[in-house]
């Protein structure tokens, strides 16, 4: 599934609070350098990565349905071998729009994850994940 800018910035326009899950300290990667994009840009944004304690003068939290906020966006920078375990953390915490980067794919995923996550996000195939799962 893909989305026309105006799709994008509707989404984009619909949230404040973004969890970034996989976010890393090191300003080279693609997570932070979102990240920053995002913060700089009036953006809530909140770590997520159980590694480090902090990124970018922001609490860090181990997974999404640890924090303390709903947050309106998910956006993940994972492998795909990580996804079923986020999807499953993602499904916990019931933010409304779920961001997998493009190609980013698991055929493993278990059945009833898979159900409930395309289930709970619509707009998804749930072993094919391009871009936006929303709701």
């Amino acid at each position: 599934m893909s989305y026309d800018d105006a799709q994008l910035a509707a989404v984009l326009n619909d949230v404040r609070c973004i969890a970034v899950v996989g976010l890393s300290p090191r300003i080279e990667t693609p997570s932070n350098e979102v990240a920053v994009y995002l913060k700089n840009n009036g953006f809530q944004v909140i770590p997520v990565n159980p590694m480090v304690p902090e990124v970018l003068g922001t609490r860090s939290y181990p997974c999404v349905s640890d924090m303390p906020v709903v947050a309106d966006l998910v956006v993940v920078f994972r492998r795909s071998e990580d996804i079923p375990a986020v999807a499953r953390d993602v499904i916990e915490a019931s933010p409304k729009y779920f961001w997998l980067q493009l190609g980013i794919r698991n055929d493993e995923m278990d059945a009833g994850d898979r159900a409930r996550l395309c289930s709970e996000y619509p707009g998804s195939l749930v072993g094919e994940c391009e871009l936006f799962l929303a709701v």
